[in-house]
């Protein structure tokens, strides 16, 4: 494991008596370069990022490192605790990753969003930011904040441009003008293993495209770029019952196609159908086999490929 030094972030006294602090660990190479910042956790149930981390550290020898890295393995230790998308103790807006810029003098969120910027995106120039699909829904797919090649050098199957996304951390770095690109990959506790090693492939990729390491990306021979993307959303409470597995992540879907029902577990009526809605898309959240949801929350997403391009990889 690579030789780093690990320091502490202080937020804070929580009413327990118990301190609220986040680590940060700093790998310094032998020869000049950016400095890469990594982030894991921004919201509390998206548990593959530390392990990501942990094995990057492990990949990584100082002496053929230019530059520095930070690695945020814990980004919100109030979330991991409760294992929640949200941040326990929340006055104002509970989601962590909406909350930046933050705010020294209101509630946890705010403050714990701020103590991040001061103490970790301050001091990088590229910033990785990893998240997943949480308990439920499993994603594969790169957002690209700043810096499309950045985005592209992670080397997932489906890159989505955007430009805003206010309130998350890898938009205020795009503001700041760093290269930003936000990683997300796995979450439902399935191919964790396969999700891991993508997102470690995926950080030493960006580390050697901005010549950080010695080497090229690996990047699959097509890569898409979409533009438009829908979130489907159920209207109806239930058990979610998907018609596609995880064999069709990042595959192309018709129009009309049926990807899921909610069923009402009380008297099994069908509730409501789920259906692709461009006429060419491509997968890239689901939930697999059946799970409990909400009305609002997160079922499947889909980038349109009609307005699409594909990047061609030597």
């Amino acid at each position: 494991m690579a030789k780093a030094a690990v320091r502490w972030i202080e937020v804070g006294t929580l009413a327990i008596g118990a301190p609220l602090r986040v680590a940060v660990h700093e790998v310094q190479g032998a020869g000049d370069g950016p400095t890469l910042g990594v982030s894991a956790l921004l919201h509390g149930d998206e548990v593959t990022g530390p392990e990501i981390i942990r094995r990057v550290l492990e990949a990584v020898d100082p002496s053929r490192l230019r530059g520095r890295l930070l690695l945020v393995p814990v980004a919100n230790p109030l979330a991991f605790q409760a294992l929640t998308r949200n941040t326990p103790l929340a006055v104002e807006i509970a989601n962590l990753n909406r909350t930046f810029p933050g705010d020294p003098v209101l509630d946890l969120p705010a403050r714990l969003a701020r103590a991040l910027e001061g103490g970790f995106l301050d001091h990088v120039t590229h910033l990785v930011d990893l998240h997943a699909g949480g308990t439920f829904p499993v994603v594969d797919y790169t957002i690209s904040l700043r810096d499309l090649d950045l985005a592209l050098a992670f080397g997932q199957q489906v890159v989505r441009e955007v430009r805003g996304y206010a309130g998350t951390m890898g938009a205020l770095a795009a503001q700041q003008g760093k290269a930003s690109v936000v990683a997300e990959l796995g979450g439902g506790y399935a191919r964790d293993a396969h999700y891991v090693a993508l997102g470690v492939r995926g950080v030493l990729n960006v580390m050697r495209h901005l010549g950080m390491l010695d080497g090229q990306p690996e990047r699959p021979a097509r890569q898409t770029v979409v533009t438009e993307l829908a979130t489907l959303r159920p209207g109806h409470g239930g058990l979610l019952y998907s018609e596609v597995g995880l064999d069709r992540m990042s595959a192309e879907v018709s129009g009309g196609t049926l990807l899921g029902r909610v069923v009402s577990p009380h008297t099994f009526d069908v509730l409501e159908e789920l259906r692709a809605p461009f006429t060419r898309g491509v997968l890239l959240l689901l939930r697999a086999g059946m799970t409990p949801v909400n009305p609002g929350d997160y079922a499947y997403m889909l980038g349109n490929l009609d307005g699409a391009r594909t990047v061609v990889n030597a």
